[in-house]
């Protein structure tokens, strides 16, 4: 509503609002006096009555023959007066006949009989009691004025005579509410249609009043809903001249009016770029305001809180971290004790995973400089598990590339001494051909020296850099080959390969040797299995790419020896293993830009995790289960 609008209003209102008010208090007034006068009426008939009545009895006593002697038979003198009184009938007729509210008017004895009457063919009979008068006078206005308009009902005005201490008559002035409603209420109906006119005369008048009087103000309140709105104020000439305080009011409000689009702008970018800027951390980040209500949220928050951003802004901390988890109390009681907490460990359950999370916890308290006021909270939330196994990754490749730089070296070295023993030993060879028993220590010399220029070349192959190619193929076709090659060994030591099918997963990469890592786990999967175990191999799709699984049902790998597994001529096999394969499989998967992990527990086997990036899903997801009931072909 513009300002105009509502300065209208505001007098259109109050102007109705006096009208009613004093048209009210002019209606309680006359209805009160109305009523008033009923009760006044009433009074003046019985006290003309009393007048009348006590000595005319008295009179008539008087001139009783024998004259009554005792008390009993002085008030039976009074009542036999008043009752034989035909005068008395008229007086009260007459009454009746000049009083516009009343409607009867009677004289009782001390037995409740009717002595004399307004009516004649009331006298004799037993007066039946009214309500007084008095009760309804008790009520408030409004229901005395609903009584009236809704009712017939009479009411008694009581007026008690007699001789001495002793009562003898009591006089009667019944009101009757139809009378009332037809001689006071009546007359008020023109009033109520002038009050209704003078509203309504009034509302037209305050509408054309006020609109003169604030029209000079209409450019102003459009200018500060434009403000409001954030658009550009509009400086044309409307043909409207103000006066020299409106016209500074309306330059103070342009100047207003830029700065706060200026400043609406900022924001706006400022969130924009907040925005992006927490959505691209892995780190869940809200931000509190200082009524503890949520402001701002990067996108990781959801994943970790269990819940959207957007459904999440406006809730407070303690609705979006109820202290009844073990977060929710370690967030709320930093904020409460106003303590910075930095990087705490603490479990998350239920909420945003299917499985408990390992979770770092920072709170970090906003104050003011000055004031020292809290002006919000910041919580950041972060994964513990993967910063851990990132921090090894990282480690085990700064020692695979010192051991690669180091071997590289020793390599080169070491090979141009075995290439001059070589020649060296053939030449003594050809010399000693003539003596067999030299000859068979210069065999097993030269056997050892080729064995040992294998492993030369070994170092070499691993320390080269290995010139990739790539081209796409089928992820899950290369899981199912090498379920494929590993089977009939696995079904010859009695060894359960479990292979379950996939749709076409496209990934780039080198193929043969992608292939020839992923062989490298599968047979130390199959080694590691005994008799009568599991070998698995399944492949998943997860946010990040594809994750091939490899799990064996073997003895599984110490926790003091896991770091060391993807060492080079590290083994756990003992003269059995060269200590190569596992090391070629971490070089190839890092060289795809993929990530290798182990999960294994004493006893229970160990699982291999080959994480690898996307190029595109033909079909349905991996794993999955046909509706019909019909398990997915065996891998072959």
């Amino acid at each position: 509503m513009s300002l105009r609008a509502r300065l209208v209003a505001s007098i259109v209102t109050l102007v109705a609002a006096t009208v009613v008010l004093l048209s009210v208090l002019f209606l309680r007034t006359t209805l009160q006096t109305s009523f008033g006068d009923a009760r006044r009426i009433a009074d003046e008939n019985a006290q003309q009555v009393e007048s009348f009545l006590l000595p005319r009895a008295q009179a008539a006593v008087q001139r009783m023959q024998p004259a009554p002697a005792t008390l009993d038979e002085v008030a039976d003198a009074y009542v036999r007066a008043v009752a034989s009184d035909e005068e008395l009938d008229d007086l009260l007729a007459n009454l009746m006949a000049s009083s516009a509210v009343l409607i009867e008017a009677l004289i009782t004895g001390p037995d409740g009989s009717v002595l004399a009457a307004s009516l004649s063919s009331r006298g004799g009979q037993n007066f039946t009691p009214l309500p007084l008068l008095e009760e309804f006078e008790d009520q408030n206005l409004v229901a005395r004025l609903g009584e009236t308009l809704s009712s017939n009902q009479d009411y008694d005005v009581v007026r008690q005579l007699g001789v001495g201490d002793r009562q003898l008559f009591t006089i009667h002035m019944i009101v009757s509410s139809l009378l009332m409603r037809e001689h006071y209420l009546a007359p008020l109906e023109p009033l109520g249609i002038a009050s209704v006119v003078a509203l309504l005369v009034s509302v037209f008048a305050a509408v054309v009043v006020s609109s003169l009087a604030v029209r000079p103000f209409e450019k102003i309140g459009e200018q500060i809903d434009r403000i409001t709105r954030g658009e550009q104020n509009d400086d044309s000439d409307d043909g409207v001249s103000p006066t020299k305080e409106l016209a500074a009011v309306e330059s103070k409000l342009s100047l207003l009016g830029q700065q706060f689009r200026g400043a609406r702008a900022d924001t706006e970018e400022l969130r924009g770029s907040m925005d992006q800027l927490l959505d691209r951390l892995q780190e869940a980040v809200l931000l509190f305001g200082p009524d503890d209500k949520l402001v701002m949220a990067g996108g990781a928050a959801e994943r970790l809180v269990g819940a959207g951003r957007w459904e999440l802004m406006g809730k407070t901390l303690e609705e979006v971290f109820p202290d009844s988890s073990q977060l929710g109390a370690l967030v709320q009681s930093a904020v409460r004790l106003r303590r910075q907490t930095k990087d705490r460990p603490v479990r998350l359950e239920g909420r945003g995973a299917d499985t408990p999370r390992n979770l770092l916890a920072s709170v970090e308290l906003i104050e003011d400089f000055v004031t020292h006021e809290r002006l919000g909270a910041l919580i950041t939330l972060r994964e513990a598990d993967p910063r851990k196994q990132i921090e090894l990754q990282l480690d085990l490749s700064t020692r695979m590339a010192a051991i690669s730089r180091l071997t590289s070296g020793a390599a080169h070295e070491i090979k141009n001494p075995l290439n001059s023993i070589a020649l060296h030993l053939e030449v003594l060879k050809q010399k000693l051909t003539h003596d067999s028993a030299g000859a068979d220590e210069i065999e097993v010399i030269s056997r050892e020296i080729q064995r040992l220029d294998r492993v030369v070349k070994s170092f070499l192959d691993f320390t080269r850099p290995v010139e990739l190619k790539v081209d796409e193929f089928d992820l899950g076709r290369l899981v199912v080959e090498l379920a494929g090659l590993v089977r009939p060994d696995a079904e010859a030591q009695g060894i359960q390969v479990i292979c379950e099918p996939a749709d076409e997963v496209v990934v780039r990469g080198d193929r043969d040797l992608l292939k020839q890592a992923l062989l490298n786990v599968v047979v130390n999967g199959l080694q590691a299995s005994s008799s009568g175990g599991t070998l698995e191999l399944r492949l998943e799709g997860t946010d990040d790419g594809w994750l091939v699984r490899i799990k064996d049902s073997g003895a599984g790998i110490p926790e003091d020896v896991r770091p060391q597994i993807f060492q080079l001529y590290f083994s756990t096999k003992g003269g059995k293993g060269s200590g190569i394969g596992l090391a070629m499989t971490f070089q190839a998967v890092q060289l795809h830009g993929g990530t290798i992990d182990v999960v294994s527990e004493v006893g229970q086997g160990t699982e291999f995790r080959i994480l690898m990036p996307t190029a595109r899903v033909i079909g349905a997801t991996p794993n999955r289960r046909h509706d019909d009931g019909v398990s997915p072909p065996e891998c072959s």
